[in-house]
């Protein structure tokens, strides 16, 4: 070959390692084309290639098999997704095996064709068919082909970063053939050209691989539990663990532990990435601030420069899927996008987001419905991008988007809504991520949007308890409650309800002791400034009451339910639903302190009070009859309690479904009367409904999950299944001596069935609590 047989020596230019020609010559006197085509134009990953194992097999396979597998593949993905190190990975594995490794820079058009004119020299083409192609005298792309055609070897082709698929004109550039394989690069992954291609999209590593990643970068020091925690908080991102990775690896002076990375990752993304960069860095797609910019960029010369607003708008938002209905042009046109710099007209939406797309900045996928709804079309996009564009938005846009995203937010949820009406669960799991994203944005950036953003956060709070989603509903309260009041504009009112109501999630997810505490600083303040009587008053000790339930502390329980009974008695009437909700717990407070005729006397009036003025099935009627079934359980009234209990379970199912704690509790309490019957066989498939289904909402280790495991072994106990008692038995009571204490009064009921699957009861006589746990219905 022709060019083989020159001298070359290595010149250093910013990133890239070239091959420069040391002999003069016609081609060598004209620099406009590449320095060398037998390397790659990039630099060189510092660690292996992880993951990409499908990707790396089918190519490596089709490389060696010219003629019979795909000629062509088209890795595609978001800045940084590694595209390129894989092709460099994958350029010197088949260069070590003999194949040909050409490659080509397909950034811009001037650079792809005086690189594809190199590669035609490089396979033999005589230099003055060469010129005769770049001043145009002959087609230049049948030149290139026809040499590529007529190679003696196989080749791998690589044109890379071709990012704006423009570069390759009409397609005719772009081939196959049956001598070698060719791999393109490239952001843009529904252009057209690549329609006989075998496209495979790059996206981020497993959490496994991107720990390696951070080994491979010399992360030491830290255990397996620390480097999941950073890689998690980089979303697993190719280059962002790179940088991280050379950032933690490569400090002397000034050491910084993973914590405090991700903590200035958080409140910088871009800048702490950055500034693992190399000094002489000069290639813009290794820097995180600059890599997604370019793209944006990019769309702008294309003439869509509304994908930058765009994408601004969608950094407001979390990184989980965001159904595309927040961006029907019904709701854009409802905000002041139009009049952004550069400005979204609702009519360039469409044309904004193929855009976004094309580039891979965003991702557009389909989330399976809940039962009997139909899929969700949502758009996804990496976090790191989202922080990165949100921190670049420029100071004199920002409150206008963040303003707009929050109208968006506000408007489809809000939309059509009736008096009364719930959430439907699968609208709440969607968009509860992104209403704390928002609220997060607003109050970082101070915005006058944290109001309304905030209110967005309360309404998915209340609309997720209501629906029983414990864990979604504490994470709101809690993001509620750390807003700063400087930029909430909350009245002290309004900051006292954010506490209690975050004072119930905890309650709601067992975690009684810290429940208490904050339930009677806010009951304390409320009757300094609202009074005793007040109704927000007594809303804190009937929720005071049910905390201290959770703890055992019957007594006291009692103490504040009886003042929420009396309380809303006065105030708001004794068939107020508020008050028969009232009633009921304090009846099951007087009950849990054997006072069992008392109980049942106070439950059954409290139930002809509630359907009188609300009806047989309201859910307070539902509520009052759960009790009076529970203290007919404990005053051995089997067949009165076992036909109200399975009649409030029917009615639960149909009004909230099978999985809603409401609904689990009565069935436990009907597991238990089940038990108490000796029905086994019944009593087991109960049992065992609710504790899979409290061990997958509650967790396996909720107070709940606990008792009802108890519950469990009792009746596999009396059904004389030891061998399945016992281990359950040994299990259970170390939880629940570790979640509740050794004191608490669930733990000596599990003691005590633990007793009895070992043979050794000491208690018979006293009845086991099994079938009741406070209903959390307010």
């Amino acid at each position: 070959m022709a060019s083989a047989a020159r001298d070359q020596y290595n010149v250093e230019i910013g990133q890239y390692v070239v091959h420069r020609d040391a002999s003069p010559g016609p081609a060598a006197s004209d620099r406009s084309g590449p320095d060398s085509v037998r390397m790659p134009l990039a630099v060189r990953s510092p660690s292996p290639v992880r993951d990409r194992h499908e990707i790396r097999r089918d190519v490596l396979h089709a490389i060696g098999h010219p003629g019979v597998s795909h000629s062509k593949f088209v890795l595609y993905g978001t800045a940084g997704s590694g595209k390129t190190v894989l092709a460099e990975d994958l350029f010197h594995e088949v260069v070590a095996r003999g194949v040909v490794g050409l490659w080509v820079n397909a950034a811009t058009e001037v650079a792809f064709r005086a690189g594809m004119l190199a590669v035609a020299l490089d396979r033999g083409a005589d230099p003055g068919q060469v010129e005769a192609a770049r001043v145009g005298r002959r087609p230049a792309a049948d030149l290139v082909w026809q040499c590529l055609d007529a190679a003696a070897e196989p080749w791998l082709l690589v044109l890379d970063n071709a990012d704006d698929p423009s570069v390759f004109g009409d397609g005719g550039w772009l081939r196959g053939s049956r001598r070698g394989t060719v791999l393109v690069t490239t952001r843009h992954g529904s252009a057209p050209l690549w329609r006989d291609a075998d496209r495979r999209r790059l996206d981020v590593l497993g959490l496994d691989d991107a720990v390696c990643v951070l080994r491979d970068l010399n992360v030491t020091g830290y255990d397996q539990a620390a480097l999941e925690r950073l890689a998690n908080g980089l979303g697993c991102h190719p280059l962002a663990l790179t940088l991280a990775g050379a950032y933690l690896g490569q400090r002397r002076l000034d050491p910084v532990t993973v914590d405090e990375f991700l903590r200035r990752l958080r409140e910088d993304p871009s800048g702490i990435l950055d500034e693992a960069a190399d000094p002489d860095e000069r290639d813009l797609r290794r820097l995180i601030s600059s890599t997604w910019q370019i793209s944006l960029d990019a769309l702008a010369d294309r003439g869509v420069p509304e994908a930058t607003p765009l994408m601004w708008l969608l950094s407001c938002y979390a990184p989980d899927p965001l159904p595309i209905g927040l961006l029907h042009a019904h709701r854009l046109g409802l905000t002041t996008l139009a009049q952004a710099e550069p400005p979204l007209p609702t009519r360039k939406a469409d044309a904004a987001l193929r855009g976004l797309m094309s580039q891979s900045m965003v991702a557009d996928l389909d989330i399976p419905g809940d039962v009997g709804l139909p899929t969700v079309p949502c758009l996804q996009a990496h976090a790191l991008l989202l922080d990165t564009v949100a921190a670049r938005i420029p100071l004199d846009q920002r409150e206008g988007i963040l303003a707009a995203a929050t109208q968006l937010l506000d408007h489809l949820l809000h939309e059509g809504e009736a008096e009364g009406t719930c959430l439907d669960a699968q609208t709440l799991r969607l968009f509860t991520p992104h209403a704390l994203a928002l609220l997060r944005r607003t109050v970082a950036a101070r915005s006058a949007a944290v109001p309304k953003a905030l209110g967005l956060v309360r309404y998915l709070r209340d609309q997720s308890r209501a629906r029983g989603d414990y864990t979604s509903t504490h994470l709101l309260a809690e993001s509620a409650v750390h807003v700063p009041p400087s930029v909430s504009a909350a009245t002290e009112a309004e900051l006292l309800d954010d506490r209690y109501e975050l004072a119930c999630s905890l309650a709601d997810l067992g975690r009684y002791a810290e429940s208490v505490e904050i339930h009677r600083e806010v009951l304390r303040a409320r009757e300094t400034q609202l009074g005793a009587d007040h109704v927000q008053t007594l809303d804190s000790a009937h929720a005071l009451g049910l905390a201290l339930y959770g703890l055992g502390e019957w007594a006291e329980d009692e103490l504040h339910l009886r003042r929420a009974v009396e309380g809303r008695r006065r105030v708001l009437g004794p068939e107020d639903a508020a008050t028969i909700m009232s009633t009921a717990c304090l009846a099951e407070a007087i009950g849990e302190q054997q006072r069992w005729d008392e109980a049942e006397a106070l439950a059954r009036t409290n139930v002809a009070t509630s359907e009188a003025a609300h009806g047989p099935t309201s859910p307070y009627t539902l509520a009052a009859r759960h009790t009076l079934a529970w203290a007919l359980y404990r005053l051995g009234r089997l067949d009165e309690a076992e036909a109200l209990a399975s009649a409030t379970l029917a009615e639960r199912e149909r009004a909230l479904g099978s999985e809603h704690p409401r609904t689990l509790v009565i069935r436990d309490l009907l597991a238990g009367i089940l038990c108490a019957q000796e029905r086994w066989t019944e009593a087991e498939a109960a049992a065992r409904s609710v504790l899979t289904a409290r061990e997958e909402v509650l967790g396996a280790e909720h107070p709940h999950t606990l008792a009802m495991r108890t519950g469990l072994i009792r009746i596999l106990t009396g059904a004389g299944d030891i061998t399945a008692a016992q281990p359950l038995a040994v299990l259970n009571l170390e939880a629940c001596i570790r979640v509740l204490g050794e004191a608490h009064p669930d733990t000596l009921d599990c003691q005590q069935a633990h007793l009895d699957a070992f043979g050794s009861n000491l208690h018979a006589d006293e009845a086991p609590r099994t079938g009741h746990d406070k209903d959390v219905q307010r």
